[in-house]
């Protein structure tokens, strides 16, 4: 989520193709597959795959009668099988901006809304995604979710939850503002008993009250993660903080002493940042390296966002393959809203669009740099947010990462393994092994070799449950 413009829901809700809930299938064969090992980024030989219970019971040489015995079989000769993917940014049931006045008062909302999460979620699935991190919103609606989710009345991936952002001022459903230590604890305690998975610390606290909230987040086993922009991130990373969103680390802090004098006196409020800081820093100069050391010090857990930014510096452009990603799999509420309401990009000029597309090099630079460290990284979209369409954009992101110089094996390990890793699951999710949860793709070539592979699954394993390119396209809502 970028600058604190919040989303609001007026209750439309939207048919969806039905998929059957019915429970996995007692086993479930997978033979002939090649096993894509994202830890050590190779393809095995052709291997049987058995699923049990919605679990991965067994791996044997193709053909096995263990593996077959009693099982729905499923013929893959020389496809591969990979870990279902991971968004670690993707806000499921935000919906779209409500600004209204209240007397003299503007007062703007960002109320959940189920049956966006429903159309979110549906398509996440059709493109391969099989869990996600929500990294704010409203814990009620995760539990709602969950709720279906489990009970099988809706397809979708699992979700980690973080409730309302802790910030100076709050936003309903979307922000809790807090402005003392005692205000910090107390809202992550109500936070975690609630059922958040993660906390998430936002741009307008004061150094005091980001220690606090990571202290307040640690006290209860619970991760902080930040969305920071005048607090530097090598001194949050001190601080202890565990994640960072967004690859705008725009804290004049991070800019050398004479580039941060020029930046503050010509900086303008909002998403100018975006390109007005990246004008001032050298993606290979001593602060991109103090900024690279703090990752491989901290390893925090980090998710670039590069497909928000871009989506943003190219949303002027009849072309833009963001807006035709919108018009096609958006929500129709959020697509109306982006058009006629809301943007990152409000009041820019043409040439700050031209200014925003000349840094770009230097964003990608930075993302190679970081994305080739010890930090823990992973892959995110901002998912509900403008022109960021579920699904589809997490391939964008990969695409992007990989543009930027980017090893397709660490971007396929960032949006598996890693993830699981960081979501506290890595003993259940993000790999292809036994005893591992049956959340996995089947591809056509080797997304070793084509990340675009990937994007076009032969079929989606969620939950051991088999779903053909027929069951995809009808949970996208393709024609």
């Amino acid at each position: 989520m970028h600058p604190l413009i919040p989303w609001s829901v007026a209750g439309l809700l939207t048919c969806l193709p039905p998929v059957s809930a019915q429970a996995a299938p007692k086993a479930l064969a997978l033979d002939g597959v090649r096993i894509v090992d994202v830890d050590d980024g190779r393809s095995g030989t052709p291997r049987c795959v058995r699923i049990e219970d919605g679990r991965i019971a067994g791996i044997t040489r193709p053909g096995s009668r263990a593996c077959r015995r009693d099982a729905e079989v499923v013929t893959l000769t020389d496809r591969y099988l990979m870990p279902g993917l991971i968004d670690m940014h993707a806000h499921l049931s935000l919906g779209p901006l409500d600004v209204r006045r209240d007397g003299d008062a503007i007062v703007m909302e960002a109320l959940p809304d189920d049956a966006i999460a429903e159309h979110n979620a549906t398509r996440l699935v059709g493109f391969g995604v099989t869990t996600i991190r929500n990294p704010a919103g409203d814990l009620a609606a995760a539990a709602r979710y969950e709720a279906r989710r489990a009970d099988g009345t809706l397809t979708g991936p699992e979700s980690f939850d973080a409730g309302p952002v802790l910030n100076d001022a709050g936003v309903s459903g979307l922000a809790t503002a807090v402005s003392t230590t005692d205000d910090v604890r107390r809202v992550v305690a109500e936070q975690v008993d609630a059922g958040a998975d993660w906390i998430k610390l936002y741009t307008g606290l004061s150094p005091t009250l980001l220690q606090a909230g990571i202290e307040a987040a640690h006290a209860h086993g619970r991760p902080a993660v930040g969305h920071l922009e005048d607090v530097a991130w090598t001194d949050a990373l001190s601080m202890g903080l565990d994640g960072l969103v967004h690859l705008m680390p725009v804290s004049p802090d991070l800019l050398a002493p004479a580039d941060a004098e020029a930046y503050r006196a010509s900086r303008r409020p909002g998403a100018f940042a975006f390109f007005e800081w990246w004008e001032h820093f050298d993606p290979d100069g001593p602060q991109a390296d103090r900024l690279v050391a703090a990752f491989d010090r901290h390893r925090p857990v980090f998710d670039a966002t590069l497909v928000a930014f871009q989506a943003a510096f190219v949303q002027d452009r009849d072309d833009s393959p963001y807006r035709r990603d919108a018009g096609r799999y958006a929500h129709p509420r959020l697509l109306a809203n982006w058009t006629d309401v809301f943007t990152f990009a409000i009041g820019w000029e043409p040439a700050d669009f031209e200014r925003a597309r000349a840094v770009w090099p230097k964003v990608q630079r930075m993302a190679a740099r970081l994305y080739a460290g010890d930090a823990r990284m992973t892959l995110g979209t901002d998912m509900s947010n403008p022109w960021i369409a579920p699904g589809i954009s997490l391939h964008r992101e990969m695409a992007l990462l990989a543009e930027a110089g980017v090893p397709n094996a660490r971007i396929l390990r960032a949006g598996t393994a890693n993830a699981a890793d960081a979501l506290g699951a890595g003993q259940r999710l993000g790999r292809v092994a036994v005893g591992y949860e049956a959340d996995l793709l089947l591809l056509d070539g080797d997304p070793l070799v084509d990340l675009a592979h990937a994007r076009d699954a032969h079929a989606v394993v969620l939950d051991g449950r088999y779903l053909d390119r027929a069951a995809l396209a009808a949970l996208r809502g393709d024609e």
